[in-house]
C-alpha cells in the first residue's frame, strides 16, 4: 500500500513540475503572440477609424458631386451659385467639427470655390495637390492622407461629370487627423502620439507651417504632434523607425511601442502613429488562466476516479444511440430504417435485440402514418391559402394577392385609394354601418373597373387599384379620377342620416421598383399637403431634406466608429407568461439617446454602412449569448442574405456557438428576393447547422404562402397592425384567426406581437397563440 501511495506522489510530482515548465514556457509563447496580436488589433482598429473617416467623407462627396446646382454652376462657369447653395452645409458641418475644408475646382487644378478662402479663385495648386490632377485625368474617386499647404489631413477627392460622363471639375473634402491618438485611446486603452517627418512639411504654405507648429516640438528630423502621454524628447531620439515594434522607456517605465506609417497619396511617408501599451491586461487574464487550469486538473484527477468499469461505458453508448434513434423518429426523419442495417449495436444480450427490432418496427410504422397525413394536409393548404388571398369583409383580393399579382403585372399602374376621416364613421355609427359602407365602395369600384382593373382591400380603410390590361397614363388618370367622382357623389344612409365620403389618393405610373412603397409615399404627401391626389415623383428631396441625410449619414458612421451601435433585447413569453426567448433590436447610441431603427436604418440601407450595421448587430447578439442557454432571434433581410460578408459571417457564428439550435433569424423583407436560389441556399445551409427559422410579420408584409409551405419555416410572427387593433378590428380579429390556423394546421408555431394590455393578450390567447411580445410583458432592454 506505502509503494502504491508514493507511486502516487511520484506521478503527481512529475505531473506539477511538468505543469510548472509548461506554463512558463506557454507565457514565453503567449506573450510574444500577444505583442503581434496586438499590434494587428490596434492595426486594424487604425484602418478601421480610416475607413469609416472614407466612408463619411465619400458619401458626403458623392452627394454634393451629383447634386445639380453644383452640376449648373460648373456648366455655368458660375462659382457664386455654389457659394449660395453650398454655403449652409459648410456653416453646419464647419461648426459641428465634421469637416476642415471644402474645395471646388476645375481641370487641371484650379480653384473653382474654395471655402476657406474665397479669393483663391483660380489657383494653380497642381504643385501641391497631385490627387486632384489625378482625379481630374482618371475621372476616379480618392481618398488619402495628404499634407499639403495648410495642414496635415484625411481627404476624399471625387470627380464631378456631366450627364454624358464629360469632367467639369471636381471636389475636395478635408479634416485633420489631429484626432488620431485620442480617438486611438477611446478604442483600445493604448496611449499614442503623432510624429511627422520634417521632409512631409515642405509642402506647407510659409505662413501655415508657423500655424501647423504650435503646440508641436520638433526633435532632430521628426516633429511631435497630438498625444495621450507625456513623452520626452530623450525617448523619441531612440525610437528605431525602421522596426514596428520596440521597447521604449517611457518616464522610468517600460513599453511596447507599435509604430504605424503614415503613407500620403505619392507614397511618400508623412509621419508616424505611435502606440505604447504595458500589456497589463494580458499578464492579468493569463493568471486567471493559470489558476483556471489548476481546477480544471483538478477536476480532471477526480473524473478519472469517478470513471467506473468497462461495461458502464457499454451501456452508456447503447442508452445515446437509443436516444439519437428515438429523437430522429421525433423529429419524423425515417431515412435511417432504409439506409441503415437493421443492427445498430452489437450486443448478446436477447432483451437489448428486441428493443432493437421494437424500435425499427414502430419507425416504419410511423413513417406509413405520417405519409397519408401529410397527403391530407396538402389538400387543405390549398384551401388555406385560397381564404388567405380574400379580404373576408368585402370578397375583394387582400394584400397577398395583390403583392402576388404584382409580380405577375410588373408594369402595371397603381392607386391607394384612402377614406377620409373613417375611423369617425366606426366610432359615431358603430362597425356594423362601418362594414356596410366598406362593402358599398368596394361594389362601386368592382362594377367601375371589372374590365381593365383587379381591386384590392389592404386595411380598415384602404382600397388599391392596379390595371392588368394596358392603359396610357391618361386612360389610368381617367378612369381612377371617375372612380373617385362615383365614390365621392355617392350618398351612403345610416338609419336616418346620409353620408358622404371623401378620399386621399396617391398614384404610382411608371416602373418604380416599388411601386407599393411609392404609392404610399404619395398617398402619405396627398394627407400632409391636404391633396386629394398625388402622383409619386421620384425626385422629391429637398436641400434640408439632403442636410438631414448627411447629419444622419456622420451619425452612423461616428456609431460605428466609436462602438455606439447596440443590440437591444425584449423578452418572448409562452402562454404561462414565462420568459422562454429574447428578440435581439438593434440601437443607435447618439450622445445619451437611444434611436430606434426608424430614425437611421432606412437612410443606412441606401449605403454600405447597412452593411456593417448588421454585422455589429450578428457580433454583439451571439458574443451576449456566448455562455448562455438562453434562446435568441436576430433579424435578417434579403438583401443581408445576398451580402457575401453576411453570410459568411452567419456561417462562422453558427459554426461556431455554443449550441444553434438556440439560435433563430427572422426574416423580415417583403418582397420575393427570399425565392431567389442564392437565398434558398442560404436558408437550407443554417437549417441544417441547427439555427431556426421566423418570418416576421406575417399576414401584411409577406406573402408567398405557396413559399412558406415549402420553406416550413419553426415560426410566424403575425404582424402587429393586425395584433394591435385585434380587440377593436373584427377584420383583424379574423385575419389572426386564419393565420393560426393555417399555421398550425403546417406544425409552425406563432407568436403574436405588440401585446400592449391584458385585453389584447386574453384574445390571442383564446385563439391559440403560442408565444407573445410587447410592451405588456417587457419593453426592450439593453441587458437580459
Amino acid at each position: 500500500m506505502k509503494s502504491i501511495k508514493k507511486f502516487y506522489l511520484f506521478i503527481i510530482l512529475i505531473a506539477l513540475i511538468f505543469f510548472i515548465v509548461n506554463e512558463f514556457i506557454t507565457y514565453k509563447i503567449s506573450l510574444t503572440e500577444e505583442i503581434q496580436s496586438t499590434y494587428k488589433h490596434d492595426k486594424q482598429i487604425l484602418k478601421n477609424l480610416f475607413t469609416a473617416q472614407k466612408r463619411y467623407l465619400s458619401s458626403l462627396s458623392l452627394l454634393l458631386a451629383s447634386d445639380s446646382v453644383i452640376i449648373d454652376a460648373y456648366k455655368q462657369n458660375n462659382p457664386k451659385l455654389i457659394i449660395s447653395h453650398v454655403t449652409p452645409m459648410w456653416q453646419k458641418l464647419k461648426k459641428d467639427k465634421l469637416i476642415h475644408e471644402i474645395h471646388f475646382f476645375k481641370p487641371p487644378a484650379l480653384y473653382f470655390v474654395n471655402f476657406s478662402n474665397f479669393k483663391s479663385i483660380g489657383t494653380d495648386v497642381s504643385k501641391v495637390r497631385t490627387d486632384i490632377v489625378w482625379v481630374t485625368s482618371s475621372f476616379q474617386e480618392s481618398s488619402h492622407i495628404f499634407m499639403c499647404k495648410s495642414y496635415a489631413g484625411y481627404r476624399s477627392t471625387t470627380p464631378i461629370l456631366d450627364s454624358n460622363g464629360k469632367i467639369l471639375g471636381g471636389l475636395s473634402l478635408g479634416e485633420k487627423v489631429d484626432w488620431l491618438p485620442k480617438i486611438l485611446k477611446q478604442r483600445t486603452t493604448h496611449d499614442s502620439f503623432l510624429l511627422y517627418n520634417l521632409n512631409a512639411t515642405k509642402t506647407l504654405a510659409p505662413k501655415y507651417y508657423k500655424e501647423f507648429m504650435q503646440n508641436k516640438e520638433r526633435i532632430g528630423n521628426l516633429i511631435l504632434g497630438n498625444k495621450t502621454i507625456d513623452i520626452s524628447a530623450h525617448a523619441i531620439k531612440n525610437i528605431d523607425i525602421n522596426k514596428k515594434i520596440q521597447k521604449i522607456l517611457i518616464n522610468g517605465e517600460n513599453y511596447i511601442l507599435y509604430l504605424y506609417p503614415l503613407i500620403d497619396f505619392n507614397r511618400n511617408n508623412m509621419g508616424y502613429i505611435c502606440a505604447v501599451t504595458q500589456l497589463e491586461s494580458f499578464k492579468h487574464q493569463f493568471m486567471v488562466e493559470t489558476i483556471k487550469n489548476i481546477f480544471l486538473i483538478f477536476l480532471t484527477v477526480l473524473l478519472l476516479l469517478y470513471i467506473n468499469r468497462k461495461n458502464n461505458l457499454k451501456i452508456s453508448a447503447y442508452i445515446t444511440k437509443i436516444k439519437e434513434i428515438t429523437n430522429k423518429l421525433k423529429n419524423r426523419d425515417f431515412t435511417f430504417l432504409h439506409t441503415k442495417p437493421l443492427k445498430f449495436y452489437c450486443t448478446e444480450d436477447e432483451t437489448l435485440e428486441e428493443i432493437e427490432k421494437n424500435i425499427f418496427d414502430m419507425g416504419l410504422s410511423m413513417e406509413q402514418q405520417y405519409s397519408l397525413l401529410e397527403q391530407d394536409n396538402r389538400e387543405k393548404d390549398k384551401q388555406l391559402i385560397k381564404q388567405l388571398s380574400t379580404d373576408i369583409l368585402t370578397g375583394l383580393k387582400n394584400r397577398n394577392a395583390l403583392l402576388q399579382d404584382l409580380k405577375t403585372y410588373d408594369k402595371a399602374f397603381l392607386i391607394i385609394y384612402n377614406l377620409r376621416g373613417f375611423k369617425n364613421i366606426n366610432d359615431a355609427f358603430g362597425f356594423k354601418v362601418g362594414n356596410m359602407i366598406l362593402n358599398e365602395v368596394a361594389q362601386i369600384a368592382t362594377n367601375h373597373f371589372a374590365q381593365s382593373f383587379f381591386i384590392y382591400r389592404i386595411s380598415s380603410d384602404e382600397f388599391i387599384a392596379i390595371n392588368h390590361k394596358q392603359l396610357s397614363e391618361s386612360e389610368f388618370l381617367n378612369l381612377t379620377k371617375e372612380l373617385i367622382n362615383k365614390i365621392e357623389s355617392r350618398v351612403f344612409h345610416a338609419s336616418d342620416i346620409e353620408i358622404n365620403l371623401n378620399l386621399y389618393s396617391g398614384i404610382c405610373l411608371g416602373n418604380s421598383t416599388n411601386r407599393l412603397a411609392s404609392a404610399n409615399l404619395a398617398l402619405r404627401h396627398a394627407k400632409d399637403n391636404g391633396l386629394s391626389s398625388y402622383i409619386y415623383q421620384p425626385n422629391d428631396l429637398t436641400q434640408q431634406k439632403q442636410i438631414e441625410n448627411i447629419n444622419m449619414l456622420h451619425k452612423i458612421s461616428n456609431a460605428l466608429s466609436s462602438d455606439n451601435i447596440v443590440s437591444f433585447f425584449q423578452p418572448i413569453v409562452d402562454r404561462e407568461q414565462k420568459i422562454i426567448k429574447y428578440e435581439s433590436l438593434v440601437r443607435l447610441i447618439d450622445n445619451e439617446k437611444v434611436l430606434s431603427p426608424y430614425y437611421f436604418l432606412d437612410i443606412a440601407k441606401k449605403t454600405t454602412l447597412y452593411t456593417e450595421i448588421t454585422k455589429v448587430v450578428l457580433q454583439k447578439t451571439f458574443a451576449t449569448f456566448k455562455n448562455s442557454d438562453k434562446v435568441y432571434s436576430i433579424n435578417l433581410t434579403a438583401l443581408d442574405i445576398l451580402n457575401d460578408e453576411v453570410r459568411t459571417l452567419v456561417y462562422e457564428k453558427l459554426d461556431t456557438c455554443k449550441n444553434a439550435s438556440q439560435v433563430t433569424f427572422e426574416l423580415v423583407e417583403s418582397d420575393d428576393l427570399y425565392e431567389i436560389k442564392e437565398v434558398e441556399i442560404f436558408l437550407q445551409t443554417i437549417k441544417e447547422k441547427g439555427a431556426k427559422i421566423a418570418i416576421d410579420d406575417f399576414g401584411t408584409g409577406y406573402s408567398n404562402f405557396s413559399y412558406i409551405i415549402k420553406l416550413k419555416p419553426d415560426c410566424l410572427k403575425i404582424d402587429g397592425s393586425l395584433i394591435k387593433n385585434i380587440d377593436k378590428d373584427d377584420s383583424s380579429y379574423k385575419s389572426v384567426q386564419t393565420i393560426i390556423t393555417f399555421a398550425h394546421e403546417l406544425n409552425i408555431s406563432v407568436v403574436a406581437e405588440f401585446i400592449s394590455s391584458k385585453e389584447i393578450f386574453d384574445i390571442c390567447y383564446k385563439l391559440g397563440v403560442d408565444e407573445f411580445q410587447g410592451y405588456y410583458f417587457s419593453e426592450p432592454k439593453s441587458s437580459i
